[in-house]
């Protein structure tokens, strides 16, 4: 099986506790989504970012490498949108 069908049928059975909106109306500025609730404790209290009253947290684009790094060592998975 190619790597990239495996992927798609891993994410299939995968569920991500982040995502992370590139595209939004501030140039600069992504959008992290936490998807379930642990995700939302660790962007409020590890990472000590400022949550919006949607529930998602900007973050500067030049850091989402960083972030999603962070969070893959916290067993945390993302997806980038």
């Amino acid at each position: 099986m190619p790597v990239a069908s495996f992927r798609v049928l891993l994410r299939n059975y995968m569920s991500v506790d982040f995502k992370i909106i590139s595209n939004t109306a501030v140039k600069g500025i992504s959008l992290v989504m936490p998807m379930t609730e642990d995700a939302y404790h660790f962007i409020e209290d590890e990472c000590d970012m400022n949550i919006l009253e949607a529930g998602c947290a900007p973050i500067d684009s030049e850091s989402v490498g960083d972030f999603i790094s962070d969070s893959g060592w916290s067993k945390f998975t993302c997806e980038l949108v």
